[in-house]
């Protein structure tokens, strides 16, 4: 088996780069890709502690697309498989990026405590984050940590919601890649762009959006997934439906389309219950990539 799309402490996963090939070779796993939110810190040690070892390590990153609910871009991310992480338009593209995302979460920040009355600042994410991407987990642990009496009757999931698209706290990014810049970006410095967990996203019709996304470009997609673990079915009536039927289902697809087959566990560290591995992903969809 293989997992291609793992999170690292570089993003906010639990696990350091080398800490998640030590627990891929005691799996007995093939091949495992690192695939950090909008950043290729963790890369460089990734592949350098990968070549030693009885493993096939592949460079990637999972990319934040900008919100564009007119055309149903609804928190999509792109995994980007097999890149060049020394390319200098990747990282000044990627700096940009990560520039963004801080603005953001700055901004989700003074929202939670300027109209809602939260006892959070920017200042105490930042050091939870340790030096990492900053992400919507760092600032749901300051809200719980530092408002026991205000989150009363809520649970984690509810705050995540709160600091969401469409919650009440969200605050869009102003400097984000868009689709189409994505893919481009991907593509150009020797990646493959596949379509991240397609069946979690909301859109009209499911067929004519993978459609879309081949039109702009996108050579694969996720056909494994952890669906029943992750948003929005984890703990929901719909988890074991939606591990059934979605596989299948992209699998189908992507043969119709003549895509590339991916998948992995999205695994962070262990949160809600995922293993490295979980995913299933055969050995097969290795030819892809190396």
């Amino acid at each position: 088996m293989i997992d291609l799309h793992l999170h690292s402490t570089s993003s906010d996963g639990l696990n350091t780069p080398s800490q998640l090939i030590d627990k891929a070779l005691k799996l007995n796993l093939k091949a495992i890709a690192l695939t950090d939110h909008d950043t290729i810190d963790g890369l460089g040690d990734f592949l350098s502690y990968g070549e030693k070892k009885d493993l096939i390590v592949i460079p990637g990153i999972e990319i934040s697309i900008k919100h564009e609910p007119e055309r149903e871009l609804i928190d999509i991310h792109i995994l980007g498989l097999n890149i060049d992480h020394k390319s200098t338009k990747l990282i000044k593209s990627i700096e940009n990026q990560i520039r963004g995302r801080l603005e953001q979460k700055e901004a989700i920040c003074n929202r939670l405590r300027n109209e809602f009355d939260y006892n959070i600042s920017f200042e105490e994410v930042k050091a939870i984050a340790g030096g990492k991407v900053i992400g919507r987990p760092h600032i749901v642990e300051i809200m719980i940590k530092n408002n026991p009496d205000r989150i009363k009757g809520q649970s984690k999931k509810d705050l995540f919601k709160m600091i969401s698209i469409g919650g009440v706290a969200f605050v869009d990014r102003e400097i984000e890649l868009n689709f189409e810049e994505s893919i481009e970006l991907i593509k150009s410095v020797g990646g493959v762009p596949i379509l991240a967990h397609p069946g979690i996203y909301q859109v009209s019709n499911r067929v004519k959006f993978i459609e879309f996304c081949v039109e702009a470009g996108i050579e694969g997609i996720e056909i494994e997934y952890t669906y029943a673990k992750n948003r929005p079915f984890y703990e929901t009536d719909k988890a074991t439906w939606a591990q059934e039927f979605f596989p299948n289902y992209y699998r189908n697809i992507a043969e119709k389309y003549n895509l590339i087959k991916s998948g992995g566990s999205d695994y962070h560290g262990g949160i809600k219950g995922i293993k490295i591995g979980d995913a299933n992903v055969p050995n097969e969809y290795l030819k892809s990539f190396i």
